[in-house]
C-alpha cells in the first residue's frame, strides 16, 4: 500500500520572516531573451541568480492560461522566480505556446494540450540543452511546471534524461493517447485536496506510476486547497510548497 503523506504547515512564522534575509530578492531584475528550439526560437524570462559560481537551472512551465489568467497574475510567478534566483538558482520562466496555441485555445479547437504535448516536450528538451550550455550553468537543470505546465513537465521527464528533477504542482500522467513513461527523474508533487480542475486524483497516480518505476518520489497535499496555489508565496500552502521546493532543488541541482 501506497501512503500518501498530507501537510499544511502551520507557520508561526509570517510571510516576512519567512524570506528573512532574502531582501536582494526583490531586486533581482529579469530580462527579456530568446532561446533556441527546433520549432521554433521560444520567449523567456531570465532571472539570474546573483554571482558567477556555478549553479543549477529551472524552467518554469505555466499553465493552461500562460502567465497569468485564472491561475494569478504573472506577477505572482515573477515573485515566485525571483525566490529561487535569490536561493542561487537561475530561473526562466518559459512562454512554451506558440501564437497559434493561443488561437486554437481561444477558437475552442480541440483539445490543444493533448495535440500538442509532444511538440512541447520536445521544446522543453531543447530549452533544457541551451541553458546547460549557459556560462554559469553546472550542468543541472530541473522543471517546474504549474498545472498544464505541471502535466506537460510529467510528459516530458521521462523523454530527456538531460533533467536532473521536476517539480510538479497539481499535474499529473499524461494523457496523450498512446503514452508509455518508462523511466522518471526524481520528482516532488503537490496537490490541492480540494482542487476542481486537477482532481488529485490525477497527481496520485503520478505518484505511484514514478514509485512503479523505481523513480525518487514525494507526494505532499494539502487539505481544503483548491487549484492553482502554488505561485501564492505569502499563503501557508504555498509557502510550505516552497520551501520544500528549495530543499528538493538544493539536493538534486546543486553540486559538481
Amino acid at each position: 500500500m501506497i501512503t500518501l503523506r498530507t501537510f499544511l504547515m502551520p507557520l508561526a512564522l509570517s510571510a516576512g520572516l519567512l524570506f528573512a534575509g532574502l531582501a536582494s530578492a526583490v531586486e533581482i531584475a529579469s530580462r527579456e531573451m530568446t532561446l533556441a528550439a527546433t520549432e521554433r526560437p521560444v520567449k523567456v524570462e531570465f532571472f539570474a541568480a546573483p554571482g558567477t559560481a556555478k549553479r543549477g537551472s529551472v524552467l518554469m512551465l505555466h499553465g493552461g492560461q500562460g502567465w497569468g489568467g485564472a491561475e494569478g497574475r504573472a506577477d505572482d510567478f515573477r515573485h515566485y522566480a525571483r525566490e529561487l534566483a535569490a536561493h542561487g538558482f537561475d530561473a526562466y520562466m518559459v512562454y512554451y505556446y506558440s501564437d497559434q496555441d493561443i488561437a486554437d485555445r481561444k477558437a475552442n479547437a480541440g483539445n490543444v494540450s493533448i495535440r500538442r504535448f509532444p511538440a512541447w516536450a520536445k521544446l522543453v528538451s531543447d530549452l533544457t540543452t541551451d541553458v546547460k550550455k549557459m556560462p554559469t550553468s553546472n550542468g543541472k537543470v530541473a522543471l517546474v511546471g504549474f498545472s498544464n505546465g505541471g502535466n506537460l513537465s510529467a510528459h516530458a521527464t521521462p523523454q530527456d534524461p538531460n533533467i536532473d528533477a521536476a517539480v510538479i504542482y497539481y499535474g499529473g500522467v499524461s494523457r496523450v493517447p498512446g503514452y508509455v513513461a518508462n523511466r522518471f527523474p526524481s520528482l516532488l508533487i503537490f496537490h490541492g485536496e480540494a482542487d476542481t480542475r486537477e482532481p488529485i486524483e490525477r497527481g496520485i497516480r503520478l505518484f505511484e506510476a514514478a514509485k512503479a518505476l523505481g523513480g525518487q518520489v514525494e507526494f505532499h497535499s494539502y487539505p481544503g486547497i483548491n487549484h492553482g496555489f502554488g505561485q501564492q508565496l505569502g499563503t501557508p500552502a504555498a509557502d510550505d510548497a516552497f520551501q520544500r521546493t528549495l530543499a528538493f532543488l538544493d539536493k538534486y541541482l546543486k553540486g559538481a
